[in-house]
């Protein structure tokens, strides 16, 4: 090694040990996953969206690639999209010890997951939601599951990870779920439901204008959510975009006003995974995840 690329390797690493979502190419055209962030907060939570590609898109390869991510990046929830064969995915799971995981059962293809340590939460409760508005939905109804964090400072929340419609008529039935999903969340919060987290490749950008934007029903209502996510999506750099080879920013989390106040002690992140893994969109996916960290 060179005294260049020692001192361009040094400064890759002080970068992203941080996990800031800084551009950059592949290091010598090769995948790097030992450097990259660890993400885990001490007495802390970090909830990860990603939609992975049609897992696992190249076999064993994809799976491989994927724990290595999983466990160097070491976060305490991956809520998961598009895993398309639940065999492969046990496989997957079989090698991740510290973890379990949960999985959609009224969505045939494209399953949702959630996965978390088992040895810090604890599942209560587990369903689909929204199985009469299948349309709306694209055939995947979001997963509901209550968890309860049993760190120092122990909290309850309800997690929702879903996938919403892309594409052709996709934008009239993102408004459509928006308003299915908004009322249902308003009335669990009425009925005393705290903590919400609504996660998932939501495949469109809260940065449109108001005329094309699916999701105005929520951020005209900021007094009761909020989009962690929206620094990040109305960047005027396209760093932060989730989806990349269409530049936008489409994989969000919001949450209940109840955690507005934990948020203000948060930060968000987009892993660009490219920047450390040579043909990460050819092996694993075109999303890089996001990720959400706060301390109850």
């Amino acid at each position: 090694m060179t005294l260049n690329q020692f001192f361009y390797t040094a400064f890759i690493f002080m970068l992203f040990s941080c996990a800031s979502p800084v551009e950059q190419k592949s290091i010598n055209g090769s995948s790097s996953t030992s450097l990259l962030p660890d993400l885990n907060l001490e007495n802390g939570i970090e909830v990860v969206t990603w939609n992975i590609e049609n897992f696992p898109k190249l076999g064993q390869r994809t799976i491989d690639s994927v724990f290595n991510i999983i466990t160097n990046l070491n976060a305490d929830i991956y809520c998961l999209q598009e895993i398309s064969n639940r065999n492969s995915f046990q496989n997957l799971v079989d090698e991740l010890i510290e973890y379990d995981y949960v999985i959609s059962e009224d969505t045939d293809f494209l399953n949702l997951v959630v996965l978390y340590k088992k040895n810090k939460f604890i599942v209560r409760s587990q369903s689909s939601l929204f199985t009469d508005s299948m349309y709306e939905f694209a055939y995947r109804p979001p997963l509901r599951i209550e968890m309860t964090y049993t760190g120092e400072n122990s909290i309850d929340f309800t997690l929702i990870n879903m996938h919403l419609k892309c594409c052709d008529n996709g934008y009239n039935r993102r408004i459509l779920s928006s308003e299915i999903l908004y009322n249902y969340l308003k009335s669990s919060v009425e009925s005393g439901i705290v903590n919400h987290i609504v996660v998932g490749d939501w495949n469109d950008d809260i940065s449109d204008s108001y005329s094309q934007n699916s999701f105005n029903i929520f951020l005209e209502d900021q007094n009761s959510f909020k989009y962690v996510t929206y620094e990040n999506a109305l960047s005027n750099s396209n760093i932060h975009d989730s989806y990349p080879s269409y530049p936008s920013f489409i994989d969000h989390i919001m949450i209940s006003s109840d955690l507005f106040e934990e948020n203000e002690n948060g930060d968000v992140q987009t892993i660009r995974l490219g920047d450390y893994i040579a043909g990460y969109d050819e092996i694993i996916s075109d999303h890089r995840p996001v990720v959400w960290r706060f301390t109850p």
